[in-house]
């Protein structure tokens, strides 16, 4: 019996359709959703002309400085963000088995943060650094990544990833990298620091054509070889080691490939617009409920990011009276989620 033939729904068939009309729902409402945001972030309205007068790049010099620097790189990049950390948090959820298992949890993000931090205030200290041109941050956040990534499986692991002991490595190897990005942050001179502080705090509004060039293409081509190549994984693994063993898929192979490409998309990711918070942790975990799936999946996890990143956008520029940054908006609504998933985890486990 192939893997294929073996993940056929085993559910009766008017459930089976049931959900498949509710998937189909839940696919055109986020797009819809996704769109309608899209369209107010660029500032267009729904006036087709102007849009083609944009793409066509006949519009006025005013319009198409609007929409081409300032508009549609920060739309750009919450799009970026969105996929990238929602794939990334997406495949570790599903492979460790673990709702507390994303990036921004685990010490990856806080990695990233400490490699992206790293290059902004060390430029001065080493000149070479800026060699790097727009490759600097993404590499940098990257490398951070992959190091932290490295460390918490490597002290984590004990013949095998248990993903419950690698949530608390990974919360200690958090805390240290703060601590570590705080001692950068008192070392560095006063305009380093102003940059350091606002990329850290999740901002879009520092987003540009030279940075998201090299970023998005890592991203989109990450992303895409995770969609393509994890998501019979992620459904195999699902069923538990020993079964997915028995299909004949190479689970600790298989699982260590699937981490490693999901860090370094959260990387990548980070240094689009910082370490934008709890959006790898929800938007997994709001697209399995909404789509009613057994596991946290990479495409859908990606388009519900979009969303609620353009959302949050949308929200830290008009609902207040200063503009606040979309790290600071995810935060806020992020919180409250996490508290929420930690008292039904709990009630679960009292059961």
């Amino acid at each position: 019996m192939t893997v294929s033939e073996f993940i056929r729904p085993a559910a009766p068939a008017v459930r089976a359709t049931g959900l498949h009309w509710r998937s189909l729902l839940c696919w055109g409402v986020l797009s819809a959703a996704g769109l309608l945001l899209l369209v107010n972030a660029l500032g267009l309205g729904l006036d087709l002309r102007l849009w083609w007068l944009v793409i066509s790049g006949q519009a006025d010099s005013g319009t198409m400085f609007l929409v081409r620097d300032l508009r549609g790189p920060r739309a750009l990049a919450a799009i970026v963000v969105g996929v990238g950390f929602g794939i990334s948090g997406a495949v570790t959820q599903a492979v460790l088995r673990n709702v507390l298992a994303s990036p921004d949890i685990i010490g990856v993000t806080s990695g990233a943060s400490l490699g992206a931090v790293a290059s902004i205030v060390g430029s001065n200290a080493v000149p070479a650094i800026l060699l790097l041109g727009p490759w600097r941050l993404p590499l940098s956040a990257t490398l951070g990544a992959l190091l932290a990534g490295a460390v918490v499986l490597a002290v984590s692991y004990r013949g095998g990833i248990s993903s419950f002991r690698l949530v608390l490595v990974g919360l200690g190897v958090n805390a240290g990298l703060g601590a570590g990005v705080s001692w950068l942050l008192l070392r560095a001179e006063l305009p380093d620091l102003n940059s350091a502080m606002v990329w850290l705090t999740g901002s879009l509004s520092l987003a540009t054509w030279g940075l998201l060039s090299p970023v998005a293409l890592v991203v989109l081509v990450a992303g895409a070889a995770l969609i393509g190549l994890c998501a019979r994984w992620l459904d195999v693994l699902a069923l538990g080691d020993d079964a997915a063993a028995a299909l004949g898929l190479p689970v600790r192979a298989a699982s260590l490939l699937m981490l490693a490409l999901s860090v370094l998309l959260a990387g990548a990711t980070v240094s689009v617009a910082g370490p934008v918070g709890f959006i790898a942790f929800v938007a997994p975990q709001l697209a399995q409920r909404m789509f009613g799936t057994t596991h946290p999946t990479p495409g859908r996890a990606a388009l519900t990011g979009v969303v609620l990143m353009l959302l949050a956008d949308l929200i830290g520029q008009n609902l207040f009276p200063v503009l606040l940054p979309v790290g600071l908006v995810t935060s806020i609504a992020g919180a409250p989620f996490l508290v929420w998933i930690l008292g039904v985890l709990s009630r679960k486990g009292a059961r």
